[in-house]
């Protein structure tokens, strides 16, 4: 069964074993999110962390990286606060979570992708991967 929103953005699938994939889906810009692919990645792990079918979660970005951090043109919302009540926030909502996350991490995660990265239980990272937090950059706290 697959879910999808955001145009396929945030990519959801169940296998009948029990493991759950989330897919960050934006390879064109590196996975960069936007506002409403924060909330989805939020909802989608609400939503499986409540299914009881799921017993594992393995988190991943398609393409040649993990993900890049948010999407500028939706960082004016967020750092004005758009994105403070914790039902919207993905990490948040990870942390929350009770089944283990494991974050397939391949590229590069940068800021709030490696935040993201760093929400998950168990990571295993590709060969040349490399994270990097660029919060100072721009004069934000994580």
């Amino acid at each position: 069964m697959s879910d999808s929103s955001s145009e396929n953005l945030i990519l959801v699938s169940r296998e009948p074993d029990g493991i759950a994939t989330v897919t960050i889906n934006r390879p064109a810009s590196l996975n960069s999110l936007s506002q409403l692919m924060i909330t989805d990645l939020a909802r989608a792990f609400k939503d499986l962390g409540r299914d009881g079918s799921v017993r594992v979660i393995i988190l991943s970005g398609s393409g040649r990286a993990f993900c890049s951090g948010l999407d500028l043109t939706a960082a004016e919302q967020v750092f004005k606060g758009g994105m403070k009540d914790k039902e919207y926030d993905p990490v948040f909502q990870m942390e929350q979570c009770p089944k283990p996350i494991i974050g397939a991490i391949n590229g590069v995660a940068v800021t709030a992708g490696f935040e993201i990265a760093l929400a998950c239980d168990i990571l295993v990272a590709a060969k040349g991967t490399k994270f990097m937090d660029t919060h100072t950059r721009f004069s934000i706290f994580p």
